[in-house]
């Protein structure tokens, strides 16, 4: 049981997602349920979706889809795979590895065949590797890659990697699950095909929606490609109803709700801007965290999480129960996959959304004061010093 003390602390939520919400959020989705097939909530859902184009950067469609980040990724990856062809799947860490997984699930139903592009955790996606299979595989019709690894707080150059998919006729799917509306990512602009998030990142919602921006090129692919053996996950039903400001499924409609409010505080605090503040709390704490002699687990860090090594002797689930409990900062740890074992070595702390600089100079003063409880040598305040400092 919390003591007083415990149960009176303000709750800092730092972790990669779910992410903090704010009070205006949480308030619209405490008002009263309304139906789903009437004009007002097709009202709404339309002014989402107007304001989902502005963040992803796109003028085509923005699909909100009811379930997670993957569900949405999964129903992209399927949808609009040509049977009887390749696919480049690209993994440095848990998330690249679960799109390869999917694929796995899905390779004899549709007939397709992976090229495995695997690299080292910490690292951005090798782009000349990309440009090399694409070359040996003219039959390749998909891509996929993560913009920001959540699990190895590494971005990779999606850009560079459009530039090539879009020469050939594969279709980039990229994940922007926790890039999207925390850093540069400009979905037309830039060429991507796919770009796929989820409410409960740097869009400020709970868990619960998916969201999938379609290109010219990926329409024209779901117009061409037959459906394979999925139902709720055929693109072309939400597409469908999508032009209509409509769901062909029953949607979590306060999420809905929610997400107009959401999205309306990005818009006017001005994404660029968001931008900003996002890559100033990630250049603080990376500064921070190398000011307490941390080796960062990434070697071209995203600027939605930062992620360290723990020195030799400190124990992750007692460092992080203590951070919590004697602190009220909610920190992540690290993850297993094929690539690493990462469990257990390392820390994650998030900059998306609803997240200040109150926020993060807490969570760096709480993690040093239980350091330096461990027996880590740090000079009480090197970490606050050195993150104002790089923040300004």
């Amino acid at each position: 049981m919390a003591t007083q003390t415990q149960a009176s602390l303000k709750q800092r939520l730092l972790t990669p997602g779910p992410t903090a919400v704010p009070p205006q959020v949480l308030q619209e989705m405490a008002l009263p349920i309304i139906h789903h097939r009437t004009k007002q909530f097709q009202a709404i859902f339309a002014e989402l979706s107007s304001h989902l184009q502005k963040i992803l950067r796109t003028a085509g469609p923005v699909l909100s889809i009811a379930g997670s980040g993957t569900t949405a990724f999964e129903a992209s990856m399927i949808s609009l795979i040509k049977p009887g062809s390749k696919a480049i799947t690209v993994a440095g860490g848990k998330f690249g590895e679960r799109w390869q997984d999917i694929y796995d699930q899905y390779a004899s139903f549709l007939n397709i065949e992976q090229i495995k592009i695997n690299h080292d955790w910490g690292q951005g996606a090798p782009v000349d590797k990309i440009a090399q299979a694409l070359k040996d595989n003219p039959d390749v019709s998909i891509v996929t890659v993560v913009h920001s690894e959540t699990s190895t707080a590494t971005a990779s150059d999606v850009k560079a990697i459009a530039a090539l998919t879009q020469k050939t006729d594969a279709l980039l799917l990229v994940d922007g699950i926790t890039s999207v509306g925390a850093m540069e990512v400009a979905m037309d602009d830039w060429g991507i095909d796919v770009l796929v998030t989820g409410s409960q990142k740097a869009m400020m919602l709970p868990p619960g929606l998916g969201y999938v921006g379609l290109g010219e090129r990926a329409i024209k692919r779901l117009q061409e490609v037959k459906p394979g053996p999925y139902y709720n996950l055929d693109l072309r039903r939400w597409l469908k109803s999508h032009a209509n400001n409509d769901v062909p499924f029953t949607p979590p409609v306060s999420l809905i709700r929610g997400q107009k409010v959401a999205c309306e505080l990005i818009l006017k605090e001005g994404l660029d801007n968001v931008v900003t503040r996002t890559r100033r709390l990630a250049e603080g704490s990376r500064a921070a965290f190398k000011a307490m002699g941390l080796k960062l687990i990434s070697d071209n860090p995203s600027d939605s999480v930062t992620g360290a090594y723990y020195p030799d002797g400190v124990e992750d689930s007692k460092l992080r129960g203590a951070v919590r409990d004697k602190h009220g900062v909610h920190i992540a740890g690290g993850q297993d996959g094929r690539g690493a074992k990462w469990k257990g070595k390392i820390f994650r702390i998030s900059h998306m959304g609803f997240v200040d600089r109150d926020d993060t100079v807490a969570g760096l003063n709480a993690i040093e004061n239980e350091f330096i409880e461990a027996g880590v040598k740090i000079e009480p305040g090197t970490a606050v010093a050195a993150f104002d400092k790089a923040h300004g």
